[in-house]
């Protein structure tokens, strides 16, 4: 509990983070049509661009994270805990694991029991997921939807493991002072 009390205001960055670039990734795809051939490569040209935009604000929250716990580890203030960006965005992306998990169920138990009688409350579980999944997720739905066609489901069930990563990169990196992948300097307001 004093892990979350401690990190709460970096869990919640991250989520916003993860909403924000959800309306811009959604404001990406909308306009083109998913039908048509030549637009599949500007669904996964935008769904490339939201993702890296995604990565870079990542970056900035939790690289400088990393390098104000190195200065609270080099004053003997705090220990080194090279895990905890991963820890954070875990619990950050805790909402991407259950609404995966559940889009996963919802098209599994659809595609099963779409032939009995009760598939009407299936098909309208498995919209219900699709439309949250959309709300949700937005910024992976063009890259989903062209490339990961077959393992469509499964992947909103993995993608969640990617900011999760990249947060522990970039946190252990900001950790040991490293200028790989170090973002833009912060402007410090002076009095």
């Amino acid at each position: 509990m004093t892990f979350f009390k401690e990190n709460k205001k970096y869990i919640f960055k991250l989520m916003l983070t993860h909403l924000v670039m959800t309306i811009f990734g959604m404001m990406v795809f909308i306009p083109f049509n998913r039908d048509d051939m030549s637009m599949k490569a500007f669904l996964v040209i935008g769904g490339v661009v939201a993702v890296l935009l995604y990565m870079f604000l990542i970056d900035v929250d939790m690289w400088y994270l990393g390098a104000e716990d190195k200065l609270r580890v080099d004053a003997g203030r705090q220990k080194r805990n090279a895990g905890k960006g991963i820890l954070i965005a875990l619990v950050a992306e805790i909402p991407s694991f259950l609404v995966g998990g559940l889009f996963v169920l919802s098209y599994y138990l659809y595609g099963y029991y779409g032939a009995y009688e009760s598939r009407a409350f299936f098909a309208g579980f498995e919209a219900i997921m699709i439309s949250v999944n959309l709300i949700w997720n937005g910024m992976y739905h063009g890259i989903s939807t062209v490339i990961f066609k077959g393992w469509y489901s499964w992947f909103y069930l993995f993608i969640p493991l990617l900011p999760v990563a990249f947060s522990g990169l970039t946190y252990w990196l900001g950790l040991i002072d490293s200028r790989f992948l170090k973002p833009p300097a912060r402007n410090k307001k002076q009095n």
